[in-house]
C-alpha cells in the first residue's frame, strides 16, 4: 500500500475511534510499527487533523474541542511553526542536561519539543505546563513534578498564586525558558502579564538560565519584559540567525547555535 493510501486509512480509523495506538494501526493495516510511527509523523507535519500522543495518535476534532484539549489547536499550530528549528534547539538543550540534575521547564512550543529528547536520563523535571508534563509521562528516568495552580487552557499553563512560596524551596541546576520575542534593547519578552510573573519566578530558582528561541523570534518586541540581558545566561537558537544579529548577541549573552537537520 502506498504511503498516501495508508495515511488515508489511518485517518479513517481515527475518525471512527478518535484515538488509536501504533500497535492497533500496525495490526489493522498489516504494516510494521515503525512504518505506522513514520506515517503518523508525516501526517502530523503535513497538517492532517491529528496529533501524536504517547504510543499512538489522537484526532483533533472541531475547533471548540481542540481549543479545550491539553494540546489545543492554537498550540498545535505553534508547534508546527519552525518545527525543524525547534527540534534542533530542543535536541541541543537536552544534550546539556546531566544525569541526576533537577531542571525547571517553562511553558512554550520549543520547550515542548525539548522534553521529547530527555528520555533515558535520570533527572527531576519541575514543569508549569500540563502538556509538557504529559509529554514527559512515562519517559525512562525522568521524574516529573507539576507545580499546580489555576489552569489556563489557551496556553496550557498553570498560574499558581502560591508559586513564589513553593519555588523559594527550589534551586534547580538548570532553567529552560520559553519566550515570545527577543529585543536587542529590552531583552526577553512575552505578551501575557500573569505568565510573565511565573517566568520571573522561574528565573530566580536556578543556577543556569537557558533561553530557547528559534531565529524568527530574534529582534522582535513583545508586550512585557521578562528579563534584561545577562552575560552569564545562555540563548539557544538555530542556524537561521542573521550574521549581524549573531555578532550582537555574542556580546550580550552566551550564544549557542543548533544546526537544523
Amino acid at each position: 500500500m502506498i504511503p498516501e493510501k495508508r495515511q488515508d486509512a489511518i485517518l479513517g480509523l481515527l475518525k471512527l475511534r478518535k484515538m488509536i495506538s501504533v500497535e492497533e494501526i500496525a495490526k489493522e493495516l498489516n504494516i510494521s510499527e515503525m512504518t505506522a510511527r513514520r506515517d503518523l509523523t508525516r501526517m502530523e507535519e503535513s497538517g492532517h487533523q491529528i496529533v501524536k500522543v504517547r504510543g499512538g495518535a489522537k484526532l483533533l476534532e472541531d475547533p471548540d474541542e481542540a481549543g479545550t484539549n491539553y494540546l489545543n489547536n492554537r498550540f498545535y499550530q505553534q508547534c508546527l511553526t519552525c518545527r525543524r528549528e525547534k527540534e534542533a534547539i530542543g535536541k541541543m538543550a537536552a544534550s546539556l542536561v546531566q544525569e541526576n540534575e533537577t531542571i525547571l521547564i517553562d511553558a512554550g512550543s520549543t520547550n515542548f519539543h525539548f522534553v521529547g529528547y530527555l528520555g533515558g536520563k535520570a533527572v527531576t523535571a519541575i514543569v508549569t505546563a500540563t502538556n509538557i508534563a504529559e509529554k514527559l509521562e512515562g519517559q525512562e528516568g525522568v521524574t516529573t513534578i507539576l507545580t499546580g495552580g489555576i489552569f489556563r487552557s489557551k496556553t496550557t499553563t498553570l498560574i499558581n498564586p502560591l508559586l513564589a512560596q513553593s519555588l523559594t524551596q527550589v534551586y534547580a541546576d538548570k532553567v529552560f525558558m520559553g519566550v515570545t520575542g527577543i529585543s536587542m534593547s529590552h531583552g526577553f519578552m512575552c505578551h501575557d502579564f500573569l505568565e510573565a510573573d511565573v517566568k520571573k519566578l522561574l528565573l530566580q530558582s536556578g543556577k543556569e538560565i537557558y533561553w530557547l528561541a528559534d531565529s524568527s523570534k530574534l529582534n522582535k518586541m513583545g508586550t512585557i519584559q521578562i528579563a534584561d540581558w545577562q552575560p552569564h545566561d545562555y540563548l539557544i537558537t538555530d542556524d537561521g540567525i542573521e550574521a549581524d544579529i549573531k555578532e550582537e548577541l555574542t556580546s550580550k549573552c552566551r550564544l549557542l547555535i543548533a544546526t537544523r537537520g
